[in-house]
C-alpha cells in the first residue's frame, strides 16, 4: 500500500492544494508562519464620565511645566486664609492677655488720677474756706465784740446778723447782760482785730483764732480808754456763700 502524502495544516481561509479557483473567490495572502494570527479585540467603549478621570491622570501645570500624575499623592498647599488662621490662633491669647492687662493699667491710672484730682480739688477747696472764713471772721468779731450803750438794740442787731440762728439765741442771753452793765456805766467798746488765724477746717468748717483789742470807755475807766488784749476762738461755718460764726470761745 503506497503512502498518501500527509496533508499540511491549513489557516483559516486558506484553499486546498490543488483545488480549482473559485470565479470571484478573493485570494487571501498565504502568512508563512504557521501560527494562529490572535483576532482583534475592540477595547470597549469608555463610559462618558471616565473621560475626565483618564484626562486627569496627566496634568500639565503651566508654572513649572511638569506633568503630574493623579496616582501619587497631591502636593499639601496651605492657602492664605488657612495659613494666618493657626497664627492667629497662636497669638490670639496673647493678645487677649495684653489687651486685658492694658485696660487694667488703664482702669487703675484713671482711678489714681480721679483720686488725686478729687484730693487736689478738696484741698483747693478747703484752702479758698479757709481764706473766706478768715476774712468772714474778722468782720464777724469786730462787730460782734463792739457796742454803744447808745445804741444796744442796733448794736446787737448786727452782731446777730452775723451768727447762726442758734448761736444769736445764745448771744441774746449775754448781751442782755452786757447790755445793762453797759448803760449804767455809759460804756462803748471798740473791737479791733490784729490778728487772724486758721487752726484747722474744711470746705465747711473753719476754727479760727483771732486775736483782737478791745478798747473801753466808760465811768469805770473815767472816760479814759482803756485796752484789753484779747485772744477768743471763733467757729465758722458755711451757710449758701456765706460764713456765719457758730461759737465764741475765750482763750
Amino acid at each position: 500500500m503506497t503512502d498518501r502524502p500527509r496533508n499540511r495544516p491549513r489557516i483559516a481561509g486558506q484553499r486546498r492544494t490543488g483545488e480549482p479557483r473559485t470565479a470571484g473567490a478573493t485570494q487571501l495572502p498565504v502568512v508563512d508562519d504557521l501560527a494562529p494570527e490572535a483576532p482583534e479585540v475592540a477595547a470597549p467603549e469608555a463610559p462618558e464620565g471616565a473621560v475626565s478621570d483618564v484626562v486627569s491622570d496627566t496634568i500639565e501645570t503651566p508654572e513649572s511645566g511638569v506633568v503630574a500624575d493623579s496616582d501619587s499623592e497631591p502636593p499639601v498647599t496651605v492657602s492664605d486664609s488657612e495659613a494666618p488662621e493657626e497664627t492667629g490662633t497662636a497669638k490670639r491669647p496673647l493678645g487677649a492677655v495684653l489687651s486685658a492687662l492694658l485696660a487694667v493699667v488703664i482702669v487703675l491710672v484713671l482711678a489714681v488720677a480721679g483720686i488725686v484730682g478729687v484730693k487736689a480739688l478738696k484741698a483747693k477747696q478747703a484752702e479758698d474756706a479757709r481764706g473766706q472764713a478768715a476774712a468772714a471772721g474778722r468782720k464777724a468779731a469786730e462787730v460782734a465784740l463792739s457796742y454803744d450803750y447808745r445804741s444796744l438794740d442796733k448794736s446787737f442787731a448786727a452782731a446777730r446778723a452775723t451768727m447762726t440762728p442758734d448761736f444769736a439765741t445764745k448771744f441774746d442771753a449775754t448781751a442782755k447782760v452786757a447790755g445793762e452793765l453797759a448803760t449804767k456805766t455809759k460804756a462803748t467798746v471798740r473791737a479791733e482785730v490784729r490778728e487772724v488765724g486758721v487752726r484747722d477746717g474744711d470746705a465747711d468748717r473753719v476754727t479760727l483764732v483771732i486775736f483782737v483789742n478791745q478798747t473801753t470807755t466808760s465811768t469805770i475807766t473815767q472816760g479814759k480808754p482803756r485796752v484789753d488784749l484779747n485772744r477768743t476762738r471763733f467757729t465758722m461755718v458755711r451757710n449758701g456763700h456765706q460764713w456765719l460764726v457758730q461759737e465764741i470761745a475765750g482763750l
